[in-house]
């Protein structure tokens, strides 16, 4: 049961629609919710490339300051909360991640939400790989309705697992779920003899009507092919896992979640 959720925006001013979104969605779920507005400082590196630093950071301040007072404006008559966090990027990217292991929930907009796109991947994936909490996008103008209907993209790893869980959590009693495996192999170390049989059998027992659907690529990549599947069989949610990749601690998305990442047809699911 959802009790915190938080939604993540910056200070640009495309965000109207998602804010009245993860209200009604935090309403639908009489949840709190909390509004965090990041905001990246401009550094003297990347001030010396644009003009004066006193121009940028007047600049900054200016629009930080409207942001804020905007938000709080709605929040004050909506009864949510508005914090704000701001500091250099990569100071920023390490707070985040923070904030969110206190909310049940993280949402992100679509990307045509954020002025700065590229603030909001690296957002995405600091949160989605490092807080422990499961992440959400919200399509455009999404009416927030119980998940009755979810697929989930299994390929039987702890990512998955992680999101099989949290997407579960969220599902109506006795929800349809449809797991899709994209050219899978029978592995002793992963999907076993049947690839998405042993999964389906551990969800069918939590009381979910449970199907499993083993789908080759043919060429095709499996973000296009999981969007696919949720938009025609009109599920209500899609979930799958955050994988990242590095020894070197640099965070970043597996191929499936970076083509996801912009949004989708339907709400999807990020647990890590």
């Amino acid at each position: 049961m959802l009790k915190d959720i938080l939604a993540i925006v910056d200070t640009g001013d495309a965000d109207e629609q998602f804010l009245k979104d993860a209200r009604e969605f935090a309403r639908f779920h009489d949840a709190h919710l909390s509004i965090a507005i990041l905001s990246a400082v401009p550094t003297a590196d990347y001030a010396l490339a644009f003009g004066p630093p006193y121009v940028l950071l007047t600049d900054y301040v200016e629009a930080a300051g409207e942001k804020q007072a905007e938000v709080a404006r709605i929040a004050e008559r909506e009864g949510y909360e508005v914090r704000i966090l701001s500091d250099e990027t990569g100071v920023l990217l390490d707070k985040a991640p923070v904030q969110a292991r206190y909310a049940d929930l993280i949402l992100f907009g679509p990307v045509s939400a954020y002025a700065n796109p590229h603030l909001r991947k690296r957002l995405f994936e600091n949160v989605a790989l490092s807080s422990g909490r499961p992440v959400l996008i919200l399509p455009a103008q999404w009416r927030p309705r119980a998940f009755a209907h979810i697929a989930i993209g299994w390929n039987a790893t702890r990512e998955a697992t992680r999101a099989l869980g949290d997407g579960l959590s969220l599902a109506a009693s006795g929800a349809e779920v449809d797991v899709i495996v994209v050219d899978a192999k029978p592995t002793t170390k992963g999907h076993g003899s049947e690839p998405g049989a042993d999964i389906a059998r551990n969800i069918a027992r939590h009381g979910f009507a449970v199907t499993v659907h083993t789908i080759p690529s043919e060429g095709g990549s499996d973000a296009a092919i999981l969007a696919d599947f949720a938009r025609t069989h009109r599920a209500d949610l899609l979930v799958l896992g955050a994988s990242g990749h590095s020894r070197l601690r640099e965070l970043f998305l597996g191929g499936v979640t970076h083509e996801l990442l912009d949004g989708g047809p339907v709400p999807i699911l990020f647990g890590s």
